[in-house]
């Protein structure tokens, strides 16, 4: 259980109140669980394991996350009628820059299928349009709130949103810009270009071959094989023993020093490769990074793809539409060190005149054919909100984005992205 008043920082974050219900119960539904990633700061992982404000308001459906920051926000609702199996449901909210104590979502029904004769479990599934009972969940934070204000009501919707729904036309001239935050955030996608392996390291210190344990563990050896004389041949033997342990300690270090020393000329053939590399292939990263840099795609795509808007921006109204590229990539793909495509994501927004929230809100990402798994990634696979367009980008060698010829087709392939989620949008996909 999680009390109102302890689920909200007044005036920096809000608590989110919303019900699941089964249609025509009272009782709470099954579901397994929501999940939310806040859009604006690209979280890597989302928030889990929503609470109740009493055992009354569980039993009545009543669910509350907590302390979530003003933005857009992305939930999952998994699991209907307690099926992992079950299809998920997506939506989006949003909470304002002044955010309230209490955000009201709305409620949410769960739909089974009826049960056939060989008993197997329904699929059910959460209707993602919610039904507005404010005025439940207003009696609820009366009665629990103490002496909270009244929620807000923040109807979710659906995700992703349809275009025939807005009343809105299809993109055709968007404002482009481009989100620094989350593209820098993504991942250092210079250092993915031109870093070489880094060299073995030498063992930890714990690892690391002891002389002093061997020395004595041969002086222990010759101890136990002279307790079994008598002095006299005790004596006798001694000088026999020593030299062969002493053999068997120099043959030992030898062997320690030949791998040092094997050790010592991989790891410096290692840095003269990097660095025959680096020199190699420096004034080509140099280029991409160039070509790449977020200021040199918002120009490119602005003259490309809007000409008109960018010629008269200053004077111009501003358009229903907005584009936002929150990624660039520079991504290894393939099974050879010298492969890479070029990732892309962008989020569309349209809001209709008159009013402050957008109708359109959605991310799309064309991801790179056969792309390497990088834990420097902020996400290394596509995650829930972002949308497939149309065709992955091509996996190629780096010489092929060498030259002139190689920065037409980075601003190509970043164009792409571009324009196939533009074409996804209108297809209503």
């Amino acid at each position: 259980m999680q009390s109102f008043a302890a689920s909200t920082y007044p005036g920096q974050t809000s608590a989110l109140l919303f019900r699941v219900v089964p249609p025509g119960a009272a009782a709470a539904a099954e579901y397994g669980g929501a999940r939310l990633w806040q859009l604006d700061s690209g979280d890597r992982a989302g928030y889990a394991a929503a609470a109740s404000p009493s055992r009354a308001a569980r039993g009545d459906g009543w669910l509350l996350h907590t302390h979530l920051r003003p933005g857009t926000w992305f939930m999952r609702l998994e699991g209907a009628g307690g099926s992992p199996a079950a299809a998920p449901a997506d939506i989006t909210f949003r909470i304002p820059p002044t955010p309230p104590a209490v955000t009201y979502l709305g409620t949410f029904r769960v739909a089974c299928d009826a049960v056939g004769t060989s008993g197997a479990a329904r699929p059910c599934r959460v209707d993602a349009v919610p039904i507005d009972e404010s005025a439940a969940a207003a009696a609820l934070v009366a009665a629990e709130g103490s002496g909270l204000a009244a929620p807000v009501t923040a109807l979710a919707r659906r995700y992703p949103p349809s275009l025939a729904g807005t009343g809105l036309a299809a993109p055709s001239v968007p404002e482009f810009r481009v989100d620094t935050r989350l593209w820098l955030a993504a991942i250092d996608w210079n250092a993915l270009a031109a870093g070489s392996a880094p060299p073995p390291q030498p063992p930890p210190r714990s690892q690391a071959p002891r002389t002093d344990d061997t020395a004595f563990e041969h002086a222990r050896l010759v101890s136990v094989l002279a307790s079994g004389f008598d002095a006299g041949p005790a004596l006798l033997l001694l000088p026999f023993l020593i030299p062969i342990a002493l053999i068997v300690q120099a043959i030992q270090a030898d062997q320690r020093n030949r791998r040092s020393a094997e050790e010592a000329q991989r790891q410096a053939e290692a840095l003269r490769a990097a660095a025959l590399a680096q020199q190699q292939w420096s004034p080509c990263t140099a280029a991409i990074a160039a070509t790449l840099a977020p200021d040199n795609v918002e120009r490119h795509l602005r003259a490309t793809l809007a000409p008109g808007r960018e010629a008269g921006r200053r004077t111009a109204l501003p358009g229903a539409w907005q584009t936002t590229v929150t990624r660039v990539v520079f991504r290894h793909c393939g099974a050879t060190p010298d492969h890479h495509g070029i990732e892309v994501a962008t989020r569309w927004s349209a809001t209709r005149p008159g009013e402050a929230e957008p109708a359109f809100d959605a991310v799309y990402s064309r991801t790179v054919a056969d792309a390497t798994l990088d834990g420097r990634l902020l996400h290394s696979t596509r995650p829930p909100w972002e949308l497939p367009v149309a065709s992955e980008a091509a996996c190629r060698p780096l010489a092929d984005y060498c030259g002139a010829a190689g920065s037409a087709l980075l601003l190509q392939e970043v164009t792409r992205g571009v324009t196939e989620a533009r074409d996804a949008i209108a297809a209503g996909r």
